[in-house]
């Protein structure tokens, strides 16, 4: 049964670009069909469960300027294995949302609305969808810090943590800035014996806007999670980083 979510606090990610400013609605559908497998001359029929599948429909306004809304969608009509992200009331620290692995499954639909002109685009995946939550969140980051700790829940043997870290520009000058970013967990709020989970890879003076995604096997019994960020060299240039973390089945 799909989802419907009015976009205008929406956040929305395709990779590492930002389109939540172009898009008026999303709709996510999810399906996790049970095909038969009874086997010939049983008297009950047997079901098992089969593997899932998901859509993200996402209605936006044509844009050729920034964010170039448009030119993103042509050019994922050759893409592979795009990561999709949808935050109902914006991608603000706390708050959750839906990640996916998917892509275009029909050629973006351009209709013309009185003088608007509206650019929709259904992605479609294979993998469950992922309920994140965004641990960091920083337009500006120039210093060292600690992101605030929340109680995501443990990772069992049969689960794994997935991360997501998306740097969406990174302005500035000359220098020899790094940044490192690390996912950790504990048993406690204090972090008092931390243990770095997932680790992104570094980022420098020559990095532009990108995304990546970590993860790690259970059992994991930490229940609280936080996104641990350190500054090193000198320079000019800062990072905004969004960073989102949810915990999914083992395929």
């Amino acid at each position: 049964m799909p989802s419907r979510i009015h976009a205008k606090n929406t956040d929305i990610y395709v990779d590492e670009f930002d389109f939540g400013g172009v898009t008026n609605r999303a709709e996510i559908s999810i399906d996790n069909p049970t095909p038969e497998v009874t086997a010939f001359n049983d008297g009950d029929a047997t079901y098992v469960e089969g593997k899932p599948t998901f859509t993200f429909n996402i209605q936006g306004l044509h844009s050729t300027a920034t964010p170039n809304y448009d030119g993103e969608m042509f050019t994922d009509l050759t893409s592979e294995a795009r990561r999709v992200g949808i935050y109902p009331n914006q991608a603000a620290v706390g708050e959750r949302g839906y990640e996916g692995d998917c892509n275009i499954s029909d050629e973006p639909i351009i209709t013309r609305l009185q003088e608007a002109i509206a650019l929709n685009v259904t992605w479609q995946g294979d993998t469950p969808v992922l309920r994140a939550q965004v641990l960091y969140k920083n337009a500006a980051v120039a210093a060292s810090e600690n992101g605030t700790a929340y109680q995501t829940g443990s990772v069992s043997a049969t689960q794994k943590v997935v991360g997501i870290l998306r740097l969406l520009s990174a302005p500035g000058g000359a220098g020899t800035n790094t940044c490192d970013v690390v996912v950790a967990s504990d048993d406690a709020q204090g972090f008092v014996s931390g243990v770095t989970r997932l680790t992104f890879t570094q980022l420098n003076q020559a990095s532009v806007a990108l995304h990546e995604v970590q993860s790690a096997n259970g059992a994991i019994t930490d229940t609280w999670w936080r996104v641990q960020v350190t500054i090193a060299g000198t320079g000019s240039r800062t990072f905004d980083l969004l960073v989102v973390i949810g915990i999914t089945a083992q395929p």
